[in-house]
């Protein structure tokens, strides 16, 4: 069975497809076998009509963009995509997909970033996107870390995603490391030196206090130092003064 086309619409059934070659009705029936699983359908009238649990459109020619309809879909647990033609970015509602275990979207022509709502499926099991256009930072989140490590695979093909779990690092860290390098570089004092160049200045003070308050020869010599100082300073001041004032 080959589906030609995909249906542009928001809602996405019914229909499904607009053309469905190879004499497909009502009632011809079909086995899909996604996720080691194989699920079997007497009628394209009941796939329409229940709250389907898997989608199996894989190895088709369907193209256009994924619609942002199928996130009406609840109750599904499998869907697979997989090596159509599909273009655009990924749907950002498959986040709201909570039922969904399996998702396959591999060897597609899909670009953008990889939705951060994929990480809020908690019951997916199984996620393959590989072989797309797929670029940015890849999301964060446990529960796409236990998938990777399952399936390590799974982001392969798509040379512009970076950051963790691939070794690839992400532009915008290299550059804000390579920032912070140059304009210590070029002079700019990191923020630990002003925090280390305070608290070197308060522990003076306080030695010295101590020292004066403790020492009462050091006092003494520390206020007739004072004054010795402050005399000097007076008579400086008052001549000069008085040669600017005679001129």
């Amino acid at each position: 069975m080959r589906l030609k086309f995909w249906a542009g619409s928001s809602h996405l059934l019914p229909p499904v497809c607009d053309y469905i070659e190879d004499g497909l009705h009502r009632d011809t029936g079909f086995a899909a076998v996604t996720k080691g699983q194989g699920v079997n359908y007497v009628s394209l009238y009941k796939i329409i009509d229940m709250k389907m649990m898997s989608i199996d459109l894989s190895s088709n020619y369907l193209i256009g963009e994924i619609p942002r309809g199928i996130a009406a879909l609840d109750a599904l647990v499998i869907l697979n995509l997989s090596r159509n033609h599909f273009s655009g970015t990924v749907p950002n509602q498959v986040g709201a997909m909570h039922s969904l275990e399996s998702l396959d979207l591999s060897r597609n022509k899909l670009c953008g970033d990889i939705p951060a709502s994929l990480s809020k499926l908690t019951f997916l099991t199984d996620l393959d996107l590989s072989y797309n256009n797929l670029t940015g930072r890849i999301p964060s989140g446990s529960q796409l870390q236990t998938i990777y490590d399952a399936h390590p695979l799974m982001y392969d093909g798509n040379d512009g995603l970076c950051g963790p779990p691939l070794q690839k690092k992400c532009s915008t860290d290299d550059a804000s490391r390579q920032g912070h390098l140059r304009r210590t570089e070029e002079g700019h004092v990191p923020e630990f030196f002003y925090l280390g160049a305070g608290c070197g200045f308060i522990v003076g003070i306080w030695v010295v206090f101590f020292a004066l308050l403790f020492k009462k020869a050091w006092r003494i010599a520390y206020f007739w130092l004072f004054d010795e100082l402050y005399d000097k300073a007076y008579v400086l001041v008052v001549v000069t003064w008085g040669r600017l004032a005679a001129n």
